[in-house]
């Protein structure tokens, strides 16, 4: 018999049997003059129509009037549009559907999905929460996250190794996806050709949705190449400019910053972690190199369809007692355990993303015992009576004042101290203080080229070793 799986993300709806992925397909649809489009086509058109054009339905699943962002529709309706549409594709011959969902999902808005499942005349066999769908391996020993993205989500899931994969605690950022990440770097691009050439390919519908028609071309083609050439055409006339990986990377390096502090809070405090990155997440630009600082963590890049069709290879193991289709977070393993040792992810001690702070110094960022830590270009020496870290200067000590309207930071926040020759860094806060994107707990002894963050996204500061050097 034969069994399809329907990931629902609105970043694109996957369809998959055991043994190949058969479609992805964008979460947008398209009401214009009584007629109702999605994925592609609907897509194609985004920037052309943009009151007719919708990408929200699946966030805010739901049969209010008004919640698909087009008119007096609701979310409900695009939804089974679509759904129906994938359905009449590819349904033929199916004995057996399994649809795998956000953990965000409440209890309503899976009841909704399954009501618009057999509207659209799917046997519905299982929901399955996606994180225990992605995690078909147990790696013991190491704590596992799951991470994935939708247009205006990202999560990150713990996955308990028990005798099953269960999902554990989600945490989120909200109303932040990757429509928000296409957007900034298609606005990046276009102040580019503004700059280079004159043509601002925003002034004009048609070439905006061109710019975003091959923006998943341009950023694969950056993945692979330091620099490369982009082309748009307006009319008679064809505009190029030359982008730069390395550029590209810093305009989305804050949220890269933030996924890889989502997943900090998410880890707990010890142990070796497990990152599973969804493959809607894995090729974003310098999100692998921000990962790699977190401490103690392997990444796994997941492959296309990978959650859908190890859904199936799980419902297959689960024994089927009738009755009304259950919500599985929890699936037998399906594949060996990983019995490596737990890795130290790679070190990124002076890498491209960051510059050499206090050039006047003899730094040293891997040889020399730590001495200072740098903020803003200014290296600190810190010795025996320490230096404080918070948001204004504490009287009779020495202190480094945070710039900025930053979150989740204290007057007194942290304090480092140097004792018997280590440098220790002591949280004093209620929001947390973070070396290498691991909550300290207490105190903890520092190294050269650890990053010390305060505040969320908040901002960072560098440990060095200044060769020679009294502190």
């Amino acid at each position: 018999m034969r069994t399809l799986a329907i990931e629902i993300n609105d970043a694109g709806l996957v369809v998959a049997d055991r043994d190949a992925v058969l479609a992805i397909e964008p979460g947008y649809a398209l009401a214009e003059n009584g007629r109702i489009t999605t994925g592609a086509e609907a897509h194609g058109q985004a920037r052309l129509k943009p009151r007719h054009v919708s990408n929200r339905y699946w966030a805010s699943l739901s049969l209010e009037p008004g919640s698909a962002g087009i008119g007096d529709l609701n979310a409900a309706e695009l939804a089974y549009r679509q759904l129906d549409a994938l359905w009449k594709r590819f349904g033929d011959g199916a004995a057996g559907v399994v649809l795998v969902v956000p953990g965000s999902y409440t209890r309503e808005q899976l009841g909704l999905l399954l009501g618009i499942a057999e509207e659209c005349g799917m046997p519905v066999a299982a929901l399955v929460d996606a994180a225990v769908a992605a995690a078909n391996r147990p790696y013991p020993g190491r704590r596992v996250v799951h991470v994935d993205a939708g247009l205006h989500r990202v999560s990150v899931t713990a996955v308990e190794q028990a005798d099953e994969a269960v999902a554990g605690d989600e945490l989120a950022l909200e109303s932040t996806g990757l429509a928000a990440v296409q957007d900034m770097v298609a606005r990046w691009i276009a102040e580019t050709f503004v700059l280079a050439t004159r043509f601002d390919p925003f002034h004009h519908a048609d070439s905006e949705q061109t710019l975003f028609d091959r923006l998943p071309r341009w950023l694969g083609s950056l993945g692979e190449a330091e620099t490369v050439e982009l082309e748009l055409e307006h009319g008679d006339d064809k505009f190029a400019i030359t982008v730069e990986r390395e550029r590209l990377v810093g305009v989305v390096r804050g949220f890269n910053r933030a996924v890889t502090q989502l997943i900090a809070q998410a880890r707990g405090s010890d142990g070796a972690l497990v990152v599973q990155v969804s493959e809607r997440l894995a090729h974003l630009p310098g999100l692998a190199r921000e990962l790699a600082r977190l401490d103690a963590a392997r990444l796994v890049h997941l492959p296309t369809g990978h959650a859908a069709r190890e859904a199936i290879k799980g419902v297959e193991r689960v024994e089927r007692s009738g009755g009304p289709v259950r919500l599985l977070k929890h699936l037998p393993w399906r594949a060996p355990a990983d019995d490596d040792e737990p890795e130290t992810a790679p070190e990124t001690r002076n890498g491209p993303d960051r510059e050499p702070a206090g050039a006047d110094h003899a730094l040293s960022v891997e040889d020399a015992a730590p001495t200072h830590v740098v903020y803003r270009g200014i290296a600190y020496p810190i010795g025996a009576d320490g230096i404080v870290v918070g948001r204004a200067a504490i009287d009779g000590r020495r202190t480094i004042a945070v710039d900025g309207d930053h979150g989740g930071i204290s007057r007194l926040h942290c304090e480092l101290v140097l004792r018997d020759g280590v440098l220790r860094v002591k949280d004093l806060s209620r929001y947390g203080t973070f070396v290498n994107e691991k909550p300290v707990n207490g105190d903890t002894a520092l190294n050269p080229g650890d990053v010390i963050r305060v505040g969320s996204p908040g901002v960072e500061l560098l440990v060095i070793g200044v060769a020679g050097d009294g502190a």
